[in-house]
């Protein structure tokens, strides 16, 4: 299909457009998160790829997608090379959304815990290729237990909770309904507010700390979490909800700590296109059925 958007590649004073082709934006399928169901509501098409570790907790209605199902894979998008062998699945896309409750990216699988789920990680081609994306002008978009990308790729950007070697170390938070302040003054015009909920629907999400001075901290809020040590709980103050880290000259990271999908349409929409500068809505088509044509 040639139906587009437009992605303004960031971060130079002279900023570009360049017309984004349906098939340039990809979407790891997770677990917890529906960054798709997001990117559909503003009509923005995408090409799926299947990253569940298990299945989808927030399909609504039987017959939910699990790892078994057919169709286009993480594996395949992060590793797999296409004709042209000095490039690989990714290069072809100029967004990529990961959603949390991706498999690969994890120490264990979080109702298995015996088995491990860490191939991604482990695998240099893989990581090479997520960690050069946004240097070479690709948008990169990622949610809570997918952070240890971001960790391994950039890390001196975002200090996270505990262990920076440890995979998953920094899900620790505990699940809330927050008040949280809304710190970016583009956010703040146009959601109207300083101040937005935010429902922390899991346990366990990951935890920032603080960040360096050229990332873009765009939700604060005091966090609730629990010692690795155990004990009684304990609270962060002010501590990043929502972040975005420019990368080289066109290239950018968005991530938050919490999913998208639960929060309300306006937030949600908003961190969708604050933090990735230059998406449009409108332009992509609404149907799965058209996006698998």
């Amino acid at each position: 299909m040639s139906v587009g958007i437009l992605l303004a590649l960031f971060g130079c004073v002279d900023q570009s457009f360049s017309a984004v082709e349906l098939d340039a934006i990809a979407v790891v399928n997770g677990d917890f998160d529906d960054l798709g169901g997001v990117l559909l509501r503003n009509e923005v098409g995408f090409q799926p790829f299947n990253g569940y570790i298990s299945q989808s907790t927030t399909w609504v209605g039987e017959d939910r997608p699990t790892r078994e199902d057919p169709g286009r894979t993480v594996e395949e998008l992060l590793t797999a090379p296409v004709a042209d062998l000095s490039k690989f699945e990714i290069d072809q896309f100029q967004a990529v959304f990961i959603n949390s409750g991706t498999r690969g990216l994890n120490a264990f699988e979080y109702n298995h815990t015996l088995e491990p789920d860490d191939s991604l990680l482990l695998d240099e081609t893989a990581m090479a290729n997520i960690c050069a994306f946004p240097d070479g002008g690709g948008s990169l978009f990622v949610t809570d237990w997918a952070y240890d990308v971001v960790e391994a790729c950039w890390p001196d950007a975002i200090t996270f909770a505990n262990d920076d070697t440890v995979v998953d170390d920094a899900q620790v938070g505990v699940a809330a309904d927050l008040l949280v302040d809304v710190v970016d003054e583009e956010m703040q015009t146009t959601l109207d507010a300083t101040v937005v909920n935010v429902e922390l629907n899991y346990s366990a999400f990951a935890v920032m700390k603080e960040v360096s001075d050229d990332v873009e901290v765009l939700l604060r809020a005091d966090v609730t979490y629990q010692p690795l040590e155990g004990g009684d709980v304990a609270v962060f103050k002010g501590v990043p909800l929502a972040v975005r880290i420019p990368i080289g000259k066109n290239g950018q990271v968005f991530f938050s700590s919490f999913h998208l999908s639960p929060q309300t349409s306006a937030l949600a929409d908003t961190l969708l296109f604050r933090g990735m500068a230059g998406l449009e809505r409108g332009a992509g088509d609404q149907s799965e059925e058209a996006i698998d044509e």
